[in-house]
């Protein structure tokens, strides 16, 4: 790698820190119960060696019932152990996973089209984009999930000129790794599995020894989260398959009344037609320019994912790819169109962070369709039209960024979103923990009882004696209804004596009670909690 090569590739990883650490603890404006869940297990493993439920490292986490993958609890694992059991923490990871992006992109780039200048290129559009640092700046299990994922695609092209063990083993290991990080990598295991047969069908392996070490390695890739799904439970993913959808039902009730007819009105029929129309949401203008995923957690209207000129260079880049019949041109076109489907297969709306992977395939089609499109204009105007274009992107690109980081965090339904106002309440209960007896919280938002054993840090020894949880609910959650002095069922006694409620503020209305004694958690102008203690 020439010295400029090294100079332009180690600035778009800076860049890539900037955006990551910029207004670090503003954007997102506070810690979500997923946060605190894989900060504070990660808390116990380092303490005791187990999760907050005594289990002994366990290969799922049961948290809220939704058994989270292991990969990134135990990564936080060496951070919450150093720095303590914080914010800093528990967002580091993240940050530190998410700068091997653009050195992996620039990597891929490079042996898929043997183009330094496409893989800088590339590289610079990874460092820039919004899509991955939605996630990268908070605690999500996604972005190590996406990593691993860049690492097997690495190796899997290897495997295109020969098969080498070495390569499939790595490739395979990674696959298995992202499909223990998060949900939406699982499904990559099946693909992963069947191009590689096709591509032993289409190649002649060299020698028996080879084609042995094959396939043991395709079985146990397929085997190994096989094993492991079959040793948790998968409520929460089985809740947000589409025919969990009360919506679908209710439809389909409402059609056969209309005009009944089984055989077009049926589950499978509107499942096709539900799927489809997910999958192509997610692949939309809409998605992709100005809305994003719906849930404010990760994403709001205007921060765009991707800027216009990336939207029309993945066209152009695909006719490049297949006009020239590259040789990876189906792979790339695979892994762009199947990174929508895990998302398509729930009955949720267009979701980013089930399409998270998409990101890296597409802007490698882009860079190499954005350098295929220049080689096409005549040299004295080749100029002209780089400049007009990175006008036309910069513009896009820092009014998105602008919605992220002085906008987005300001609004009152993304600090509902993000259940803020737990951090303030927890410094209340450790400066009180003592003056009371009991604490009586709301569970209306969130899972309270995580983020008081998050900001209370409190003892992993001590929690696991008393950690019980209630079944799961409609949408595959359980609830901790109480531990220690905490109570999370909101019910005011007048009688209550050494008490503290705390509560919205439409749970108090009715109540009598003195409002002089009510103090206030409020962010910006939203009154999150009412808290009223009685001695």
């Amino acid at each position: 790698m020439k010295n400029k090569t090294r100079y332009l590739l180690f600035a778009a990883i800076l860049v890539s820190l900037f955006l990551n650490l910029f207004r670090f603890g503003q954007v997102p404006p506070c810690l979500n119960a997923d946060e605190a869940a894989f900060a504070y297990n990660a808390y116990s493993i380092a303490k005791t060696g187990k999760d907050e439920f005594g289990r002994f490292l366990p290969l799922r986490f049961e948290s809220f019932q939704d058994y989270k993958l292991p990969l990134f609890v135990y990564a936080s694992v060496p951070f919450v152990e150093l720095l303590g059991l914080n914010e800093l923490s528990t967002r580091l990871p993240n940050v530190v996973i998410s700068l091997f992006f653009v050195p992996l992109v620039y990597l891929i780039t490079k042996k898929l089209f043997r183009n330094q200048t496409v893989a800088l290129l590339t590289a610079w559009l990874a460092a820039l984009t919004p899509w991955t640092y939605i996630l990268s700046r908070h605690a999500h299990e996604g972005v190590i999930g996406a990593v691993f994922m860049l690492v097997a695609v690495y190796y899997l092209i290897d495997l295109h000129r020969s098969i080498s063990v070495k390569s499939l083993i790595i490739s395979n290991a990674c696959v298995v790794l992202a499909a223990n990080s998060y949900h939406s990598y699982r499904m990559f295991v099946f693909f992963w599995v069947g191009w590689e047969i096709l591509l032993l069908l289409t190649k002649t392996a060299k020698t028996n020894f080879k084609l042995r070490w094959f396939w043991l390695v395709v079985v146990l890739t397929l085997a190994i989260p096989i094993a492991i799904d079959a040793s948790s439970s998968l409520n929460r993913v089985s809740n947000l398959f589409f025919t969990q959808n009360p919506g679908i039902h209710l439809r389909l009730q409402e059609y056969l009344t209309e005009h009944n007819l089984p055989i077009l009105h049926n589950i499978y029929t509107q499942g096709i037609r539900d799927v489809t129309d997910r999958y192509f949401e997610q692949i939309s203008p809409g998605f992709f320019l100005i809305w994003g995923d719906k849930n404010w957690r990760f994403g709001y209207q205007y921060l765009g994912l991707i800027t216009p000129v990336e939207y029309l260079f993945i066209f152009v880049g695909l006719y490049y790819l297949f006009k020239e019949k590259h040789p990876q041109r189906y792979l790339l076109l695979l892994l762009l169109a199947a990174s929508p489907i895990p998302n398509a297969l729930t009955w949720q709306d267009a979701s980013l962070i089930r399409v998270y992977f998409m990101i890296f395939p597409l802007l490698i089609i882009v860079g190499f369709g954005l350098y295929r499109f220049l080689l096409t204009v005549k040299r004295p105007l080749r100029p002209v039209v780089f400049v007009a274009l990175a006008l036309i992107y910069g513009f896009y690109l820092i009014n998105s960024w602008d919605v992220y980081f002085f906008h987005y965090p300001k609004r009152i339904e993304v600090i509902r979103a993000w259940q803020c106002g737990y951090k303030e309440l927890g410094d209340y209960v450790k400066q009180n923990y003592n003056k009371y007896d009991r604490f009586v919280i709301t569970d209306r938002l969130g899972q309270p009882y995580i983020f008081l054993l998050y900001y209370l840090q409190y003892d992993p020894a001590k929690y696991q004696k008393q950690a019980t949880m209630t079944i799961p609910d409609g949408y595959g959650f359980g609830q901790v209804e109480g531990f220690d002095k905490f109570s999370f069922k909101f019910r005011f006694d007048p009688q209550a004596r050494k008490t503290v409620f705390v509560g919205y503020p439409e749970e108090f209305k009715g109540l009598r009670i003195d409002p002089a004694k009510i103090k206030k958690i409020q962010i910006r102008s939203e009154e999150i909690f009412w808290i009223y203690a009685v001695n």
